[in-house]
């Protein structure tokens, strides 16, 4: 089986499904994603979360994390289909985390740490800053916001990186971002899902920040 035309064992297909399922059961108690994309649940959320994997080099190693992850997305789906890189899913609302923490359990997801907080607060920083490879956030906030969140949390040395979700006219949003002294280069690439149109049609893309 393919997602969003990455290969995915079997055994993955299944975790995916059974996120899907647990994802929509929480919705029911906690607002995790918009009751109007259940239907569409695979093409807005998940399979959106996995074509990064086709779009940017994700390492298959490491620490990544989530911030601002609501339902865990984009890092259970990435969780699953990277089992050797370790997640830590952060978000600032107590009752998403008890969900996703819970999500994780039964899905028995080893490579996931959930952790309430916001990206600036002092206790994230001692647990994660500068532990870091790569920061994802999808449909958080404004690019050079989540800039000055994520260089903290990097690590000091090699190829750090920010990868952000994105749509519409980021030019803006981009030029502001390359100010930040650290910032090294900024890549913008539309998301091509194969034999989903929707993607370009909503210009659905992946912001990648490099910093020195």
């Amino acid at each position: 089986m393919n997602a969003a035309g990455y290969p995915v064992s079997d055994a993955q297909r299944d975790m995916l499904s059974a996120y899907a399922s647990l994802l929509l059961e929480w919705n029911g108690v906690v607002n995790l994603i918009s009751r109007k994309d259940e239907g569409q649940l695979w093409r807005n959320h998940i399979l959106h979360a996995l074509a990064a994997l086709l779009t940017v080099d994700l390492p298959r190693e490491g620490r990544m994390l989530d911030l601002g992850t609501g339902g865990g997305l984009p890092g259970i789906p990435l969780a699953i289909l990277l089992p050797q890189v370790e997640f830590t899913l952060v978000d600032s609302i107590a009752k998403k985390t008890r969900a996703v923490s819970d999500i994780a359990d039964r899905l028995g997801l080893r490579n996931v740490t959930v952790h309430r907080g916001r990206a600036e607060d002092a206790a994230l920083l001692q647990t994660c800053g500068k532990r870091m490879d790569v920061v994802l956030a999808r449909a958080v906030t404004q690019l050079p916001a989540l800039v000055r969140w994520s260089f903290p949390l990097l690590r000091a040395q090699g190829l750090r990186r920010l990868i952000v979700w994105k749509g519409g006219a980021l030019e803006a949003e981009i030029a502001e971002a390359r100010r930040h002294p650290k910032v090294h280069a900024i890549s913008e690439d539309a998301l091509h899902v194969p034999d989903e149109p929707w993607y370009e049609r909503e210009e659905k893309k992946i912001i990648e920040v490099e910093f020195r």
